[in-house]
C-alpha cells in the first residue's frame, strides 16, 4: 500500500461566535475529491469514496475521533500531540466531500488560530492508503483505499517546499 495525500486549497476560515460570545474557529470547504484525475495523476473512484467516506465518518466524525494535524506526517497514524483541528463534518455534494472542522484549543490549534487571525491562507491535504492501478495514463486509486484523515491543515505547497523523500507525485493540486 502506498501513503497518498491530496492538497485542497480552496477552503474557508470561519470565526463564529458561541453562546458565550466566544470565538469558535473553523475551516470548511472540499477536502476530498472522486472522478476526476488530479495533478499527481490519480483517480479516485466515487464508489470507492463513498464508502471509506461513510466508514470514516461513522467510525471517526460520529465518535468526536476525526482528528487532523498541523502539517503533514509522513504516515498515516495521527500523533496526538500534533492535533489541531477536528472534522465535524463530511458531506457529499456530487464528486466532492465537502468538510467542516473546528480549530481545537491545542498547541497546534492556538498556531491555526493565529495564522487565520493574521490572514494567513491555508489549505486542507487528506492522508490515506491504498493500492494504484494504471489505467489509461491514470493511477486509479483501488477498493482498498483506507482514508487515514479527511484534512490535515497546511500551508499552499509548492514544489520547492517538498519534503527530502518527496516528489511531486505525492501531492495533489486542483
Amino acid at each position: 500500500m502506498k501513503l497518498m495525500c491530496e492538497l485542497m486549497e480552496d477552503v474557508e476560515m470561519l470565526i463564529e461566535k458561541d453562546e458565550h460570545d466566544k470565538k469558535e474557529y473553523f475551516i470548511k470547504g472540499v477536502f476530498l475529491q472522486a472522478e476526476q484525475k488530479n495533478r499527481n495523476g490519480r483517480v479516485y473512484p466515487l464508489s470507492t469514496m463513498q464508502k471509506e467516506v461513510d466508514r470514516y465518518s461513522k467510525q471517526y466524525i460520529d465518535t468526536n475521533r476525526a482528528f487532523g494535524e498541523l502539517g503533514h506526517p509522513d504516515g498515516p497514524t495521527i500523533n496526538l500531540e500534533r492535533v489541531s483541528h477536528m472534522v465535524k463534518e463530511l458531506k457529499q455534494d456530487g464528486p466532492n466531500f465537502v468538510g467542516k472542522a473546528k480549530i481545537m484549543e491545542t498547541p497546534y490549534g492556538k498556531i491555526v488560530k493565529n495564522l487565520i487571525d493574521e490572514g494567513a491562507k491555508l489549505g486542507v491535504s487528506s492522508r490515506g492508503m491504498g493500492s494504484l492501478k494504471t489505467l489509461g495514463g491514470s493511477q486509479v486509486v483501488q477498493d482498498d483505499f483506507h482514508l487515514a484523515t479527511a484534512g490535515d491543515i497546511v500551508a499552499a505547497v509548492s514544489y520547492t517546499h517538498l519534503r527530502a523523500h518527496e516528489t511531486p507525485e505525492h501531492l495533489v493540486w486542483r
